[in-house]
C-alpha cells in the first residue's frame, strides 16, 4: 500500500468512535469476537450469492443457521439465511409474509423498528398500528386489529429504545387460532433472552418453541459478537423460502432466495466461528457480565437523581433527562455516543460487553455535569 494512503486511511480512522475506547454506549453492536475476525479475513472473497461457487462456505452458513435454529426451538423441516441485519430480515419476512398470503396488511407495534416504515414504502403493505400497554405491544387491542386482509403481525423481542419484550406469548396465541403468521423481530434479544431463561433471570418466551411464532429475526452482529454485517432470518418452513425465489441466470446457482444478491460468505464464517468457539456456556457468561453491569449502571443513573424509563428487561437502560437531544449533543463533546429517544424524554445506554462499571462511573460523573 502506497504511504499516503496508508495514512489517509490511518486518518479517517481516527475521527472514528471506537468500541475498543468503550465509551459507544448507543449502540447494540460491539467489538467482534477473535476468532470471528479471524474467519472473516479467511472468508473475505466468498459470496453466498453464488453457492455453486462456494460450497464450503455455503455449508458454513448451513452450520451457524442449525446452531442457532436449535437454539432457538426450531423444528425439523425450518429454514434459515444469513442477512445483512435485522432491516433486511424484517424486510424478507414480510415480502415472503405478503407473497405467501396474497395480503397486503401487516400489524405493528408502536414502537417497533424504522425498517418496518422501509417495508410500508418498499412494499406498498399497509401497516396498522398494535397500540402499546405499558410500553409494550397490548395484546388484548390485537384481536380487534386483525382484518381478512392481514398478512402477518409482527411482535418485538428487545426493543431497540427500551430493550422490553412484547407479550410474544399471548400473541403467538392469537394468531395461531387466527392462522395469521407472527413475526419476532428479535434482532437484538434473540442473543440474550435465552441465557437469561438459562440463568433463571426471565420465563419470557418469544421463539419457535411457541406454535404460532412463524419467524424469527435474529443479529449475530450485536449480542452474538460477530462481525458487522451479520444478521439472520429462520423460518418454520424451509418451503417457505420459495415465495421469493427468482430465478438468476448470471451465476452459477440458477435461483436466489434472498433480498440481497451478493451477499457476504465472510459473515457466515464469521458467525459460525464465534457460534463454535463461545458456545451455550459462553454466551451465557457473556449475558451474565452484561447484566450486572446493566444492574450496577441503573443503580448509578438512579443514586445520581435521574430516572428509568423502564425498568430493564435486556441490557439497556433509558435514563430520563430533559431536553434529551441537547443532553446527548453535550455529552457528545466529553467523547460519549448514547442513543436518543425524544418521544420517551430519555437518552438510551446499551451495556454491550464492551461496557465496563469502571465506564459507568466516568459516564454518570460526566452525565450530572452536563445536565447539572
Amino acid at each position: 500500500m502506497k504511504p499516503q494512503v496508508r495514512e489517509a486511511l490511518r486518518r479517517s480512522r481516527a475521527r472514528d468512535f471506537s468500541f475498543a475506547q468503550g465509551r459507544i454506549l448507543g449502540s447494540m453492536c460491539t467489538l467482534p469476537h477473535p476468532a470471528a475476525v479471524e474467519a472473516f479475513t479467511q472468508f473475505m472473497e466468498t459470496n453466498l450469492g453464488d453457492p455453486e461457487l462456494f460450497p464450503g462456505t455455503q455449508e458454513l452458513e448451513c452450520k451457524a443457521v442449525e446452531r442457532l435454529g436449535h437454539w432457538l426451538h426450531a423444528p425439523a423441516g425450518m429454514g434459515g439465511r444469513m442477512t445483512s441485519g435485522g432491516t433486511e430480515s424484517n424486510l424478507t419476512a414480510l415480502w415472503i409474509f405478503t407473497s405467501l398470503t396474497g395480503k397486503r396488511e401487516v400489524v405493528v407495534p408502536q414502537h417497533a423498528h424504522f425498517s418496518f416504515a422501509k417495508a410500508a414504502s418498499l412494499m406498498q403493505v399497509k401497516i396498522k398500528d398494535l397500540p402499546l400497554r405499558n410500553q409494550v405491544a397490548d395484546a388484548r387491542r390485537l384481536q380487534q386489529t386483525l382484518t381478512p386482509d392481514t398478512a402477518c403481525v409482527v411482535g418485538v423481542a428487545g426493543t431497540t429504545n427500551l430493550g422490553l419484550v412484547d407479550p410474544i406469548e399471548e400473541m403467538s396465541e392469537m394468531c395461531r387460532e387466527e392462522h395469521v403468521p407472527l413475526h419476532v423481530d428479535a434482532a437484538f434479544g434473540g442473543l440474550v433472552i435465552p441465557f437469561l431463561r438459562s440463568l433463571g433471570k426471565t420465563e419470557r418466551r418469544f421463539d419457535f418453541e411457541l406454535p404460532g411464532v412463524s419467524s424469527v429475526a435474529v443479529d449475530p452482529h450485536k449480542m452474538g459478537l460477530s462481525v458487522i454485517p451479520s444478521g439472520m432470518l429462520l423460518l418454520r418452513e424451509e418451503r417457505w423460502w420459495e415465495e421469493i425465489a427468482v430465478a438468476s441466470a448470471c451465476t452459477h446457482t440458477q435461483r436466489q432466495v434472498s433480498l440481497l444478491g451478493t451477499r457476504p460468505g465472510g459473515a457466515a464464517a464469521a458467525t459460525y466461528a464465534v457460534l463454535e468457539e463461545l458456545g451455550w456456556e459462553g454466551y451465557r457468561e457473556v449475558v451474565r457480565s452484561c447484566m450486572e453491569t446493566t444492574e450496577y449502571a441503573a443503580r448509578m443513573v438512579e443514586e445520581a437523581g435521574f430516572s428509568l424509563a423502564a425498568r430493564p428487561e435486556l441490557n439497556l437502560l433509558g435514563v430520563q433527562v430533559t431536553h434529551p437531544q441537547e443532553v446527548a449533543a453535550r455529552l457528545s463533546e466529553k467523547n460519549w455516543k448514547v442513543g436518543v429517544d425524544p418521544a420517551r424524554g430519555c437518552i438510551r445506554i446499551v451495556c454491550m460487553p464492551h461496557v465496563k462499571k469502571t465506564l459507568i462511573d466516568d459516564f454518570v460523573s460526566d452525565l450530572r455535569s452536563v445536565t447539572a
